[in-house]
C-alpha cells in the first residue's frame, strides 16, 4: 500500500446502513446483531451522518431498567435522526489513503463513509482496513528496490502436509534418543510446535482485523501470543508440542 493509493482499493463494501427516518432502536439492533463499529446514516441513498458504538452507550441513558424491550422502546420514542451529528465527514472514491488517514486523525473518528461525486455510499474506510492493508503489503514480498531470485525454492522443498506429518511423526520418534546426537530431530518437533503455535496467531489476527476490535477475538489473541512466548521460554520440544496441543485444542 502506498499513501497516494485511492481508498477505493481497501474501502469495505457493501456497508450496512441504518435510514435517518428508521426509529433508534435499529442502531441497537444492528450493533448488537452484527460485528460492525460504525453505521452510515442515509436519506434518500445520501449519506447525512455515522453513527459509532460510542453513540450506543449514550442510548443507554434512555433505556428503562426492566419491562419492555430497549428496542422497541427506542423505536417509540427516537428517530435516527436525532442522533446524528451533522455535517459529516465523507471521503471520495478517488481520494488518497492519506486523505482520509489524515481527516480520522484530525477529527479523532476511526472511520469515513467512501462516497461518489453525488454524495451517494460506495463502502466506508476504516483505520483498521488501513492498518490491515498496511500489514499486508509489508508481508506481501520483498522490500521495494529489491528482486527476489526467480524459483528461490526448488520444488522438492515444498513438502505437502502428508509429507510434514510423516516428517514429523518422524523425528518424534527418534527425538531424545541416541539417533539424533545433534539434536536435528528434536530442534525439529520443537520448531514443528512453534509453527502451529504461530498459525494460531495468524489465524486470529486475520480474523481480528477484519471485526475491528472485537473484545473475544482480542482476549483470543493474546492468549495465543502468550502460548507462544510460553513455549519459547520452556525452550524444549516435549513442552512445545504441548503448548501446540492446547491451542488445537
Amino acid at each position: 500500500m502506498h499513501s497516494t493509493d485511492p481508498v477505493n482499493r481497501f474501502m469495505t463494501e457493501p456497508v450496512l446502513t441504518v435510514d435517518i427516518n428508521d426509529g433508534a432502536g435499529e442502531v441497537l439492533r444492528m450493533f448488537t446483531g452484527y460485528p460492525v463499529h460504525h453505521l452510515p446514516v442515509l436519506n434518500q441513498q445520501e449519506v447525512v451522518g455515522m453513527l459509532s458504538t460510542a453513540d450506543v452507550m449514550k442510548l443507554d441513558l434512555f433505556l428503562p431498567k426492566g419491562g419492555k424491550s430497549p428496542i422497541d422502546y427506542l423505536n417509540e420514542r427516537m428517530k435516527v435522526g436525532q442522533l446524528v451529528r451533522r455535517p459529516v465527514l465523507t471521503v471520495q472514491s478517488h481520494q488518497s489513503v492519506e486523505t482520509a488517514a489524515r481527516l480520522m486523525a484530525e477529527n479523532g473518528v476511526h472511520a469515513l463513509p467512501v462516497v461518489s461525486a453525488k454524495n451517494q455510499l460506495l463502502g466506508i474506510i476504516s483505520t483498521t482496513d488501513i492498518i490491515a492493508a498496511a500489514l499486508k503489503t509489508n508481508g506481501a514480498g520483498p522490500a521495494r528496490g529489491t528482486s527476489e531470485p526467480p524459483d528461490a525454492e526448488p520444488q522438492h522443498m515444498r513438502p505437502n502436509a502428508e509429507h510434514l506429518r510423516k516428517a514429523t511423526a518422524a523425528a518424534a520418534a527418534k527425538a531424545g534418543t541416541d539417533a539424533d546426537p545433534d539434536f536435528v530431530y528434536e530442534a525439529l518437533i520443537h520448531m514443528r510446535a512453534r509453527v502451529v503455535l504461530l498459525e494460531e496467531v495468524r489465524h486470529i489476527a486475520c480474523r481480528f482485523m477484519q471485526a475491528g476490535q472485537d473484545q473475544r477475538l482480542h482476549s483470543a489473541l493474546r492468549k495465543a501470543l502468550d502460548a507462544v512466548n510460553r513455549s519459547e521460554e520452556l525452550g524444549t520440544a516435549q513442552e512445545a508440542q504441548l503448548e501446540a496441543k492446547d491451542m488445537i485444542l
